[in-house]
């Protein structure tokens, strides 16, 4: 895909999700904003995804 696709994409992927469940519950936020995001692990198993290495 395309950068410049991902944003209708990233649309159409709520308007679906909102469809499919309580629609008030689905929050979103501004597109390929900067995000600081903390996480509490709570569970048996964490997954740890990275797609590109990077430098430095």
């Amino acid at each position: 895909m395309r950068p410049e696709e991902s944003p209708e994409f990233y649309e159409r992927f709520i308007e679906r999700l909102r469809e499919a469940y309580i629609p008030d519950r689905i929050k979103d936020g501004k597109f390929g904003a900067y995000m600081n995001v903390q996480i509490e692990n709570d569970g048996p198993v964490t997954i740890l995804l990275d797609s590109k290495e990077k430098d430095g």
